[in-house]
């Protein structure tokens, strides 16, 4: 997928590739707009528990790892893209820290596996799934094993 052109693009699709380009004018924004498409479907699909509620985590991990494993193929490309896209500056996503954090705070802190600090928990948690998740993405990790691995992230965070 890395070596995407507008007009291998064109061809496969149908379109010419002025159409293309119209939308998206280079290859990078395609792929942030795919990234940006499974981020949103994540996210739009949150579990209708409330943020205290001690199997909000685990019911997060699942819609997480349902969109990411539904094509595996593709997302891996497009979470090594959007890691390339962040690094160089030219992408903003969603933070999951900030997300996470504020998730974790309306868990009571007993409930907390790592720390009582709702942000240190967030840090701790997305630090293993980011470990899991590009491991995954470079093709160390079968999806199953990526799964097993995301599953003992959303674990150290609440009890």
């Amino acid at each position: 997928m890395f070596d995407l052109t507008m007009q291998r693009l064109a061809t496969d699709v149908g379109l010419s590739r002025q159409t293309i380009y119209r939308y998206f004018p280079t290859v990078q924004e395609i792929f942030r707009a795919l990234s940006d498409e499974v981020i949103s479907e994540i996210y739009s699909n949150l579990p209708d528990l409330p943020l205290s509620d001690p199997d909000y985590m685990s019911a997060f991990v699942d819609v997480a790892l349902t969109v990411f494993c539904a094509d595996s193929e593709v997302v891996r490309v497009l979470v090594l893209a959007s890691a390339i896209g962040r690094a160089t500056g030219d992408w903003v996503q969603v933070d999951p820290e900030e997300v996470l954090s504020s998730a974790l705070s309306a868990v009571s802190p007993e409930h907390r596996r790592v720390s009582r600090d709702p942000e240190v928990a967030a840090r701790v948690l997305v630090t293993y799934f980011r470990g899991a998740l590009y491991g995954w993405a470079a093709g160390f990790l079968s999806d199953t094993d990526f799964a097993q691995e995301v599953r003992k992230a959303g674990s150290l965070a609440v009890a």
